[in-house]
């Protein structure tokens, strides 16, 4: 079973991935679960010293990035894969945002890729905003990105996650449910995350 937590920056998705993975669930950061995939995360990311990198070359990063990924972490894995973030991301930024067409993102997609469940996290603009201010002053490069500069950038991404990515998903129908972590605790997410898998799993 494959699982993708999903939502914009501050939703919760690195918090809920760690407290799934030491309950036991084989976990994967995207683009960051294989040799390759780290390599290419800083130019995916678009991080110095690729700041000015070309948008398609970076969806193309992505795209090898995650074919990797899928191929060597979920390909063929018979207990459930949760990752945080895939092209799920990638039709958000690349795509809709910057204006990459989706035929491109549907060509790169393994043919076999099926996508059992999306789990978006998601809260209220302000709360997001407030978690990712808190989270930089403890670590300065936290979340730091080409589409986390500006304000604006990341309100639009809000938006583009609850309306645009939905929408998508449910064209191909592939399951989506959509968790508000605004007033919840971690436990509270993880256990609400945890009961949605194993409903999926039955």
């Amino acid at each position: 079973m494959f699982v993708i937590i999903e939502g914009p920056n501050g939703a919760g998705k690195t918090t809920l991935i760690k407290n799934l993975q030491k309950n036991g669930y084989s976990a994967l950061s995207s683009p960051n679960g294989t040799p390759l995939a780290k390599m290419l995360r800083p130019a995916c990311r678009g991080t110095e010293p690729w700041e000015d990198i070309d948008k398609t070359v970076q969806f193309l990063l992505f795209s090898a990035a995650r074919m990797d990924e899928y191929v060597r972490c979920v390909y063929d894995k018979k207990e459930v894969v949760v990752a945080d973030r895939w092209w799920t991301s990638t039709y958000v930024y690349q795509c809709i945002l910057q204006g990459i067409p989706v035929e491109a993102l549907e060509y790169t997609i393994h043919p076999d890729e099926k996508i059992d469940l999306v789990i978006l996290l998601d809260a209220p603009d302000q709360i997001l905003i407030d978690r990712v201010e808190s989270d930089r002053e403890k670590d300065p490069n936290h979340g730091k990105c080409t589409w986390t500069k500006n304000y604006d950038t990341m309100y639009r991404l809000m938006e583009i996650y609850r309306k645009d990515l939905p929408k998508y998903l449910m064209k191909k129908n592939i399951p989506i449910r959509i968790i508000d972590t605004g007033n919840m605790t971690t436990e509270e997410v993880f256990e609400g995350a945890k009961k949605t898998i194993e409903c999926h799993t039955k």
